[in-house]
């Protein structure tokens, strides 16, 4: 797992991003910081707690996209780091599972398949079609195949474990037309865990905000 900060001004609040799979800071480079500071975590090549300190901050915040939501369960669930309030945006706890997740044999096919091919086909489906493809591949991850292969298979192999770590999120946004996770399989996950704001959009979220702010406005 990587940390990279987006925005470190010294602001009051901060917010901690876990990017989705596969994804660098291209993804959320169009959204404004205004007054947060935004620490980003992707490459979940292995997950770690984390051990900064981030005391001189007066709110934290949490904001998980995709696989990102499980990664962030993972690396937050022993911490003391006291969250404000947490959104997951398309995706569960629960990543790979037939009911409340990616199936897994989809998941599989995907990993086994991967190649710059399929990823142009990834890219397509997550962005929505070929008209948002036009808009937004701007914000499409500049990370090589191979690297994106190792960083599924770490994340297949930790799956797979069951060691499943759950935390509080106040949010869920559920887009009904994610082809990644399927909406039914988000609301099937957290229909009983938390307020689920359903909207119209792909399983890239990103392209109906402008800042981080309205995200944390959901």
């Amino acid at each position: 797992m990587k940390k990279k900060w987006l925005n470190k001004e010294n602001n009051k609040n901060c917010i901690l991003f876990f990017n989705g799979w596969g994804m660098d800071e291209k993804a959320v480079c169009h959204l404004d910081s205004e007054n947060f500071d935004i620490c980003m975590f992707n490459e979940y090549n292995s997950i770690f707690e984390i051990d900064e300190n981030f005391d001189k901050y007066k709110n934290i915040y949490l904001i998980a996209w995709s696989l990102g939501v499980w990664a962030s369960a993972k690396a937050l669930y022993q911490s003391k780091i006291k969250i404000a309030k947490a959104i997951a945006l398309n995706g569960t706890q629960q990543p790979i599972d037939i009911n409340k997740g990616i199936s897994p044999t989809v998941f599989n096919a995907s990993l086994t398949g991967w190649n710059d091919k399929s990823r142009n086909k990834f890219n397509m489906r997550i962005l929505g079609g070929r008209e948002q493809y036009s808009l937004f591949n701007k914000n499409l991850s500049l990370r090589n195949v191979e690297n994106q292969k190792d960083e599924l298979t770490h994340i297949l192999n930790e799956v797979s474990k069951n060691n499943t770590h759950e935390i509080k999120f106040d949010c869920a946004l559920v887009g009904s037309k994610d082809l990644i996770f399927s909406s039914n399989n988000q609301l099937n996950y957290w229909n009983t865990k938390t307020r689920i704001v359903k909207a119209e959009i792909p399983h890239f979220p990103f392209s109906g905000f402008t800042s981080w702010n309205e995200i944390l406005k959901l």
